[in-house]
């Protein structure tokens, strides 16, 4: 990841209070309940550029696809969106209230209080001189 890169959840946060993607919407932004669409691309009606969008932005965003160059891969947006998100600690879907079969699937999550991820780079110790 290079440096000015958003991470996801600001980056997630700044794309629901947009309004650019229709279902992409707080449902409490009090509590930080918002849901997203969930359409199976194999569902009858079925569009690109209606239904993947928030996934292939998330994917031009990471630098993962790359307009005119890469071949559109919903597929693999969705499933890069949906790792990253599940691997958030601050963010959970609330499963009871999502609804994953039909032409109006869609997820509900929860931001969590931000949790503080230590940095991956780790400064070498020096080895102890007995």
């Amino acid at each position: 990841m290079h440096q000015g890169r958003m991470r996801l959840r600001p980056w997630l946060e700044e794309q629901i209070r947009s309004g650019k993607y229709p279902g992409v919407t707080w449902l409490d932004e009090t509590a930080g309940v918002f849901q997203i669409p969930w359409k199976h691309a194999a569902r009858h009606g079925w569009n690109i550029d209606k239904d993947a969008t928030l996934f292939r932005n998330w994917a031009m965003h990471t630098g993962r696809y790359k307009p005119g160059i890469d071949k559109p891969d919903p597929k693999t947006w969705k499933a890069n969106f949906r790792c990253a998100l599940n691997s958030l600690p601050d963010v959970k879907e609330l499963h009871d209230r999502s609804t994953k079969k039909g032409n109006n699937a869609f997820r509900v999550y929860m931001l969590l209080p931000s949790v503080k991820t230590p940095n991956k780079k780790k400064k070498k110790l020096k080895p102890k001189l007995h």
